[in-house]
């Protein structure tokens, strides 16, 4: 709250003298130099954070219980979401959709992080055993310890691989980690720098590399050494008593190293391998072969490898699909349309893991902060009638959603059910508590179809692809019941002992328990398809016949030749089925018909209120992941009406006029440059067009000045132009219309 004065300062006459006086309105008078100098307060002794929380603690400890209360209240709501419905939801609504967000998505964080921790757990455990191994080897002599990581060509997706190589690396054996991009070592200075600086952990003052060669103090005398030196690495170790001296450098994307820096830096280390034992990994998208075949003779003789192969990119991201999109944990279904644009961008633009992980995230930040009615998602003990508003209710009512199970109603007759949805707010909230159980029931079956059609290894798409169709169309067995229908007696059997192990196991990926209990029905049947089958088979194999084959089967017809009038004619024939084989061929009918009838799942938006747990936006992700600025910006100096609305500009219809707004005349001058602009030519045909002289003209020349230097600022700050150093009176051109 603001202080408030009624006593206004008054200058007093002794005053007078005084060059400078200072004017403090709380103190109520003046004060002077002498006197602000001795008021001046002590200087603030810095403590720890370990100590602050102690101080904090005590005063917390020591304060009354309501102003505790008032604390956490005032927490809270500061930690809310923001009041939707025009500002008509309520605190605690708001608040409980954060609350709902901040209990779901740790739940999927801690389990993405186990995925990528297995995912590369044999790697690194193999990684760590070569780099620990190979000091103590003595066939290697000299040579340097090098490790070929062969990541494949999503280089950008291994990432997570190098961070855990980092702490397994220091963990198995006490190692110096390094990391080194081609981008960040451009010469064989720069990397020397950046392997002694992580190897030591110092980083400059300001934060970044400097131009000058600094010098930096490693050793135990106070000697100081050049910052790509590596005597101050090995001073630096004998400082520190580090007996192992070991330093791991690991080139992530070494194929975009030139050879002769990988020679340079090589041959460096091995030079330098008595004292510092350095060991190299590359991460490697081609083959070793190639790898080798850039280096020399000479520097490959250097070297003592061994080759480690990694979990794919595209495995991994299935695996992170499973558990975080379509796994039981996830509390928000993420709709057909965003998972589709998700996948092509991974698989187009080469994006790595991360990306993904951030864009799912991204999505359930965009769904509970802008959609009051992800508060539906909430467990039954928080959720309760009061929280429920008028707004809530008059929301529902409006979804597409609604609109439909109302129609389905009152064409299947249901009409006092329809009546009551439209009239009936009470009936309606209970129709809404019981649509979670429905919620819950779809997703179950969902999940168990998509295990059981995955696990007969009969469709040849990713488990990703099916789960966006499913959700987009429901589920097509097209595929698999022709698949099935062409297997022998031998592969059913097989097929079905998969199908009663994929119920009675789950599936972990998933988290999806077993329901064995709950499919007796179903095992049993297929139970009885199979052993029909495997009966069918020995009585066929007593009789002579090689194997059954049904009316399915290619073996079950026959190529019939016919000579007619000299003619040759080919025609098909269905061969001869014996009785095992017609059985067998019911048998197959059976197995489809039970397969149909369990196998099955409906579009996610045929679901009554689906538009509260599933995000299906696709406009918010694709301004934040794949920006076009570029184009934004093109498209507003080159159509300013289109983002002004103003009638001057719309007069221009295309073409250059003086009406425009000075950035977009310099950008359309702009376009017709080559790669330096000369700004006084600039200037002159801007003003040949704007001043006084000219047709629609009216600017002074002054004022025209002022304009022209605006608008050239601005296409610098876009990013179009930029100062020359071939011409003082020049501007460099930076982008082209293609």
């Amino acid at each position: 709250m603001a202080e408030t004065h009624d006593e206004t300062p008054v200058f007093s006459e002794e005053d007078d003298h005084r060059a400078v006086y200072i004017f403090n309105p709380r103190a109520g008078h003046h004060t002077s130099l002498a006197q602000e100098k001795t008021a001046r307060p002590v200087k603030k002794r810095r403590v720890s954070s370990k100590r602050a929380w102690s101080a904090s603690a005590a005063d917390h400890a020591g304060a009354v219980p309501h102003a505790e209360e008032e604390t956490k209240t005032t927490t809270t709501a500061a930690a809310a979401f923001s009041q939707l419905f025009g500002g008509k939801e309520s605190v605690e609504a708001a608040g409980l959709r954060r609350q709902v967000f901040d209990t779901a998505w740790p739940v999927l964080d801690g389990r993405i992080k186990n995925v990528l921790r297995e995912a590369n757990r044999t790697t690194l455990e193999d990684v760590s055993s070569f780099i620990r191994d190979a000091e103590g080897d003595a066939t290697r002599g000299t040579r340097i310890p090098a490790g070929f990581i062969i990541t494949g060509p999503n280089i950008a997706s291994q990432d997570v691989l190098f961070e855990q190589l980092s702490e397994a690396l220091g963990k198995a054996t006490q190692a110096r980690f390094v990391r080194l991009r081609a981008a960040g070592a451009p010469n064989l200075k720069a990397a020397l720098k950046k392997v002694i600086r992580d190897a030591t952990a110092q980083v400059s003052l300001d934060g970044g590399d400097r131009d000058e060669d600094t010098e930096v103090a490693l050793g135990r005398d106070g000697r100081k050494y050049l910052d790509y030196d590596l005597e101050g690495l090995q001073a630096f170790f004998g400082a520190q008593q580090d007996s192992s001296r070991r330093v791991v450098v690991a080139f992530e994307d070494s194929e975009a190293f030139e050879s002769s820096l990988l020679t340079d830096l090589l041959g460096l280390f091995h030079s330098w391998q008595g004292r510092i034992q350095f060991s190299v990994l590359f991460g490697i998208a081609t083959s070793v072969e190639l790898f080798q075949a850039r280096l020399l003779k000479s520097t490959a003789r250097q070297l003592f490898g061994a080759k480690f192969d990694v979990v794919q990119a595209d495995l991994v991201l299935d695996n992170v699909f499973k558990s975080a999109i379509a796994g039981t944990q996830a509390t928000l279904r993420l709709g057909p349309t965003l998972l589709r644009s998700l996948l092509d961008r991974q698989r187009d633009q080469v994006a790595g893991i991360r990306v993904f992980i951030s864009s799912i995230k991204y999505a359930y930040m965009c769904h509970f902060y802008a959609n009051p009615l992800s508060v539906l998602l909430a467990d039954e003990k928080s959720l309760t009638r009061q929280l429920l508003q008028p707004e809530h209710i008059q929301a529902v009512r409006t979804l597409d959603s609604f609109k439909a199970h109302v129609e389905a109603a009152v064409d299947a007759r249901q009409l006092k059910h329809a009546q009551l949805l439209v009239e009936d707010d009470g009936y309606l909230v209970r129709q809404m508590v019981e649509q979670r159980q429905k919620k819950q029931d779809y997703l179950m079956q969902l999940l168990r179809s998509l295990h059981l059609l995955t696990s007969m290894d009969l469709v040849p798409g990713r488990f990703t692809d099916l789960y966006v169709a499913a959700l987009a169309g429901g589920l097509d067995l097209t595929p698999t019941i022709d698949g099935i229908k062409r297997l022998g007696a031998d592969d059913v059997p097989a097929l079905i002992n998969r199908l009663l192990t994929a119920i009675r196991t789950g599936s972990p990926d998933l988290d999806l328990p077993g329901w064995e209990d709950e499919a007796e029905e179903l095992i049993s049947s297929l139970c009885e398809i199979r052993d029909e089958i495997e009966a069918l088979a020995e009585q066929a194999q007593e009789k002579g016949q090689q194997a059954l084959k049904s009316k399915f089967t290619a073996q079950s017809k026959v190529l019939r030749t016919t000579v007619i009038a000299q003619k040759v004619q080919l025609s098909q024939d269905t061969a001869k089925l014996t009785d095992e084989d017609k059985a067998f061929g019911k048998a197959i009918d059976a197995l489809v018909d039970l397969l149909t009838h369990h196998i099955y799942s409906d579009p996610v938006d045929s679901l009554f209120l689906h538009e509260a747990w599933a995000y299906d936006t696709e406009a918010p992700y694709r301004d934040v992941f794949v920006p076009r600025p570029g184009t934004t910006f093109e498209r507003a100096l080159t159509r300013p009406h289109a983002y002004l609305g103003c009638e001057c500009c719309s007069k221009a219809n295309g073409t250059l006029s003086a009406t425009l707004p000075t950035t977009c005349i310099l950008y359309r001058l702009y376009l017709e440059t080559g790669s330096l602009v000369n700004v006084a030519d600039l200037w002159s045909a801007y003003y040949a067009l704007v001043g006084e002289d000219s047709v629609d003209g009216g600017l002074g020349e002054r004022e025209a000045l002022v304009q022209f230097y605006h608008g050239l600022a601005e296409l610098r700050l876009m990013g179009f132009v930029k100062s020359s150093k071939k011409k003082a009176d020049h501007v460099a051109k930076v982008k082209w219309l293609l």
